[in-house]
Order: structure tokens, then sequence, then C-alpha cells
């Protein structure tokens, strides 16, 4: 009798960590080597790896990295959910929709209520409840074409800052993102390697740091590098590109700015800021700039109840309740209507009978849910159904981002 094996889905085995690194690396033009395998072993260590195996042969992988996002300021458990792989003739089997659903499970058993991935294929992920929930601008313009509009010289100073300076760097982001939507928590090894260094980077090269200092204290910072890249029959382009750029005072904002403008040997500067940051209107000539849309992070909701209650109300959200009724066939426990509540200055859900005042899917929801889109809009334009229209004005102003979400980390 021939025995069938069964599919299975498991983190895998130490033996089994260099097959993981040739379908991951194989998926994403990576590489396949040993040699590769070491130059990702950080990413290896961070974020566990979980498997699907068909016949006992490996078909398909995914990462989760254990983190935990701010959303209006409150630091939520969040997955990571990176390196989704499938070799090109294992696809189009459901390998990776099993996978997703299995990560889900699991992230709610581990007290994970968010899940987030950065993807070139949302509509793929849209299907399993994730939604585009952050844009950010893309800014590009000359160092030698504007200046900063306010001319007065900035109190302080640059400094570059060494990799072991990083706990100064810390403490400025923590108070940047208090109230804000996106920005993950840091630990150490995370500031060293993915903000000192690009996280999938092979050659693991050091990004710049500068800091704005008044004193001894840190207003703002900034990381950056500089690439070289062909662009057609153009020739060679010379980028400063900015990874992030933070300032909790407006001397650090000048004096970053002008920090970057100095690097006035470059063709360009290049920077993926929040959609609300002022930088066209800080400069002298806002037409100079460049700007265009790019979609960010897309966020799922992976527990209901755990996730609205441990999500702030918006800045003078009025009290009341709601009902929403999800459809979530990849997370089973999300599905039905819930009564999300805001009642001293708290939210809760819980389960209701019912139709509800608003009806959408899981990834609508997880738009809504993390003040991307409004209630209002998403029933506007056919993404959900508000038959209750006060109600759906009431989720708006309950569940809206203090500040643009925005992803500050690739992951």
């Amino acid at each position: 009798m021939l025995l069938v094996m069964p599919i299975e889905i498991r983190p895998p085995r130490e033996d089994e960590q260099e097959r993981v690194n040739f379908v991951v690396a194989y998926s994403f033009t990576g590489d396949r080597t040993a040699a590769g395998r070491e130059h990702m072993r950080h990413v290896e260590d961070m974020a566990p790896a979980l498997c699907l195996y068909d016949g006992g042969e490996l078909m398909a992988a995914l990462r989760v990295y254990p983190l935990r996002m701010s959303v209006n300021g409150a630091m939520i458990g969040m997955g990571g959910v990176s390196s989704v792989s499938c070799l090109p003739e294992q696809r189009r089997k459901g390998h990776v929709g099993r996978l997703l659903r299995q990560a889900l499970s699991d992230m709610r058993a581990a007290g994970r209520p968010l899940a987030a991935l950065y993807t070139p294929h949302p509509s793929l992920y849209r299907k399993f409840g994730w939604m585009t929930a952050s844009g950010n601008l893309k800014y590009t313009w000359k160092p030698k074409s504007v200046a900063p509009y306010n001319s007065a010289p900035a109190a302080g100073r640059a400094q570059r800052l060494r990799e072991e300076e990083w706990p100064l760097l810390a403490g400025v982001y923590a108070r940047f993102a208090a109230g804000r939507t996106g920005y993950i928590e840091r630990p150490e090894r995370w500031w060293k390697e993915a903000v000192y260094r690009v996280l999938y980077d092979p050659e693991r090269k050091l990004n710049d740091v500068a800091a704005w200092m008044d004193g001894d204290a840190a207003g703002g910072y900034m990381t950056y590098s500089s690439q070289r890249e062909r662009r057609g029959p153009g020739g060679e382009v010379h980028t400063f590109f900015i990874r992030e750029f933070i300032a909790l005072t407006s001397s650090a904002y000048v004096g970053l700015l002008r920090f970057a403008l100095s690097h006035d040997l470059a063709d360009e500067i290049g920077w993926h800021g929040p959609l609300d940051d002022p930088l066209a209107l800080a400069v002298d000539d806002a037409q100079q700039v460049k700007r265009e849309w790019v979609d960010d992070y897309m966020l799922r909701v992976v527990d209901v109840e755990q996730a609205i209650g441990a999500r702030p109300p918006a800045l003078g959200a009025p009290e009341g309740a709601f009902t929403i009724e999800i459809a979530d066939a990849a997370a089973p426990w999300n599905q039905g209507a819930w009564r999300i509540e805001c009642a001293g200055g708290k939210l809760s859900a819980q389960k209701a009978a019912g139709p509800g005042d608003l009806a959408t899917d899981a990834a609508t929801f997880a738009a809504i849910y993390g003040g991307f889109l409004r209630s209002t809009d998403a029933a506007r334009c056919g993404l959900a159904e508000a038959g209750n229209h006060e109600a759906a004005l009431l989720a708006d102003r309950i569940l809206a981002s203090d500040y643009a979400p925005y992803g500050s980390d690739f992951f």
C-alpha cells in the first residue's frame, strides 16, 4: 500500500535550515550558498521560520519577527511577517495560504493581536485580511536647489554617532513615537541590525548617523547613506539617501535639514517620509521638491478583542459604542459582529448578536483600526456597508490616528 504523507506545518529543525535558506533565497534572487546563509544569519536568529512540508519536502516558508507596534502611542504586540517564499513549481497549490493561516493562529496564541508586512503584491495578502494601512511621500530634490525657509542659524550642532551610542538615539525615537502609529519598539539588536545597518543587506554596511546636539541633549537625528546607481542613458546618479529623519525641536529639524543640504556633491537627496511631515513647507521653494505617494506597510488585525482593548482612542474621542460585523475566513475567531465601546478613555470589544451598524471584511477593518481609513470613506467607496451613518461617524472619531500612520522600519 502506498502511504501518502500529509501536509505538515512546523518550525524547521536545525538540519533543515539550509533548505529554508535555499527556498527563501531562490524566491528573492538571493545567495543560496552556505556563505549566503551566513550573511543572513542575524535574520534567521531574529525571525523564526515557519515551514510547510508536503510529502516530507519543504515547499514554502515564512518568517515572523516578534515585535511591538505603536497605535496612537500604545505599543501593541505585532508579528512582522517576512520572507514569504514558495518554490515556483509549487505555487498555486494553496501552500502560502495555509502557512499564513497557521501563522495567524500562532500569533494569536503568542499574544500578538496585530500582524504587519511589506510586499509588492498587496492583492495576494488582502485576500487573507491584510490591507495597506500606511503611506509615505517619496521626496526627491537637488541639494543646491533649495534652502531652509527659516534662515536663522539653528542652535546646536550636528554630531556623528557610532554604533555603540545607539541609546542616545533610542531616547529621541521613544519620545517621537509617543502618540504616533506605525513605529515599532526597538531593542538593542534591532538598532544595530536594522537601523545602523539595512536588515537584508548581505554586506552589512554601516549607515551614517548624525544627531543634532544642544549641549549634551539630542533634539533629533538622521540616519543616511550615499549610493550610486545607473539610470538609463543619463549615466550614474549619486544619491544622498535619508533613511530616517526624526526631530523633536525646530532647531533639530532645521539643523539636520541644513546638514543634509550640505552634502551638495550628491546629484539628489531622497527620503521616504511621513505623509504629514512639513518638509515641503520647511524649504524656500516647495516646487523644487518632487513628491510621490508610496504605499507603506500592510496591517492585519489578528485578534479583534485583544487589538481593540490595547488601542487607545483618538484624542478627544467621544464616549459611545457602535457594532461592526467582520467577515474573516482566515481567522474565524474574528468572524461576526463586535460591539466596540469607548468609555473612560479606553476601548473594549465584545461579541454582539445580530447585524452590525457597519459591515466589512477583515482587510478593510485593519485599515480602519489603524486610523488609515475612515469608516465613512470605506462605506462611501463600497468597502463597507453602513446601516447606521451616525455609528460610522462615531467610529471615525474613536478610531482616528492622531498622526498619519507611518512605518519607519522595514522587515
